[in-house]
This record gives C-alpha cells, sequence and structure tokens, in this order.
C-alpha cells in the first residue's frame, strides 16, 4: 500500500519512491507490504533471510501436480533436460481459501482463477498491515492497479465448467483488478496491466504516479503469476 506523506513524516518513511520528472517532490512510503513466494515462505522478512542465507525456492514438482513419466516418455530428455523439468517454483497452498471471508458462493469461488482468490487474500492482509479497514475506505479514493498476465485457468478446465455463469469474470484479467476493488472498498482508478514480466513494475509505477498527481490518496499495488497448465 502506497501512501504520500506529509512533510513532518517524510523521515520516517521506509522506503521513498525516486520521483519522476516534472512531479512534484513529494515522498511515498511503502506499508503494508506482504507476499507470497515459492518454498513455502509468506512473509517479507522471512524471504529476504531465506535469500541471504542462500535458500533455494526450487522444489521437485508435486505428485499432485503431474508425474513426469504419465506426461512423456522421459528416457528422450537428456539428464540436464530431465532435471530442469522435474524441478520448479511453487506457491504451497495456492488452492486454498476461504470463500466466505469474501462473501463468495462456493460455486463463484469454484470459477475463479487462483490468481484471483491469492490476490483477494493478499490485498486484505495489506491492508490490514496498513491499519486500513474496508469501512473507512468506502468513499475514497484509494486505487487498485494490477500486474497479471493473461490466466491460463480456462485452458486447464473441463468443458462442461466453461457454461457458467461465473466463467469469464473468474478468468479475466481486467476482472481481477475490479474484484480487489469491490470487495476490499477501494472506490479509486482501478486498472490491470499486463506487460509480460514488467507487469508488476509497471502496476506499481502506476500506483505511485495516481498518489503523486493527486489522483488517489493511496494505492494498493498488486501483482501474481502462477502458472496452471
Amino acid at each position: 500500500v502506497l501512501e504520500q506523506l506529509s512533510c513532518d513524516s517524510c523521515a520516517a518513511a521506509e522506503q521513498p519512491v525516486p520521483m519522476a520528472a516534472g512531479e512534484e517532490s513529494t515522498q511515498l512510503s511503502l506499508v503494508g507490504t506482504v507476499g507470497w513466494w515459492p518454498g513455502g515462505c509468506n512473509h517479507e522478512a522471512k524471504r529476504w533471510d531465506a535469500q541471504s542465507a542462500g535458500g533455494n525456492a526450487v522444489s521437485e514438482v508435486p505428485r499432485m501436480r503431474w508425474v513426469l513419466e504419465q506426461m512423456m516418455d522421459a528416457r528422450e530428455l537428456s539428464a540436464k533436460q530431465a532435471a530442469a523439468v522435474r524441478h520448479g517454483g511453487f506457491v504451497l497452498g495456492a488452492q486454498r481459501f476461504d470463500a466466505l471471508v469474501f462473501r463468495l458462493s462456493p460455486a463463484e469461488a469454484g470459477a475463479m482463477d487462483p490468481q484471483q482468490r491469492l490476490l483477494l487474500e493478499l490485498g486484505y492482509a495489506a491492508l490490514h498491515g496498513a491499519a486500513e479497514r474496508r469501512a473507512e475506505l468506502m468513499g475514497g479514493d484509494d486505487g487498485v492497479f494490477l500486474g497479471i498476465e493473461r490466466p491460463d485457468w480456462a485452458l486447464a478446465q473441463p468443458p462442461a465448467s466453461r457454461g457458467s455463469v461465473y466463467a469469464v469474470t473468474g478468468d479475466d484479467v481486467s476482472v481481477a483488478a475490479g474484484r480487489v476493488s469491490f470487495v476490499l472498498g477501494l472506490q479509486g482508478p482501478c486498472s490491470s496491466v499486463d506487460t509480460a514480466c514488467s507487469s508488476a513494475l509497471v502496476a506499481v509505477h502506476w500506483g505511485c504516479h495516481a498518489v503523486r498527481a493527486g489522483e488517489s490518496h493511496a494505492a494498493l499495488g498488486l501483482a501474481v503469476s502462477l502458472k496452471l497448465v
């Protein structure tokens, strides 16, 4: 969550963002930072500690995801190729979601791309960490800026499920930002951006610009990338 600092509190900024040309000299504070990374790390401090200690978030592909021998003839691969395809970075527990917390029906939650579920959970956690409450955010101009690539959730679904009334909204990148905005009570600017690997950076950049330009009092910058197929 990005917030504009008053002159009296500029010195307390944990992570000021450099000023862009032509913008007012206004510092930003980065508060309510949360994340969920491969290897089971879901806390910012733990992530940096693990990274500093040379931790490795790469692990073998869980058998519930797929078994290499059932997908192809592994004998066709070299030793290096076989080792590479047997490993990856996996976000543990990404399939878990408490729909009732966000007042979603089981049918709608079941049709949602897991990326949208993760965004709701982490968006809520970020706002909670910033001491924000939905009732107080409602009616304000706080914005949502989301970095997200075209999801592959729909490709993994059986044809029968694609007829659900929730199928389109559950798998649309533009809906993802709007869902976060609606559920968490953020009624300012709202947008999804797909610039491939730089999506998160661009989303945060837009959020910084919106706060500096006075378009939003604060901005929730989000990014997600789950490969499900």
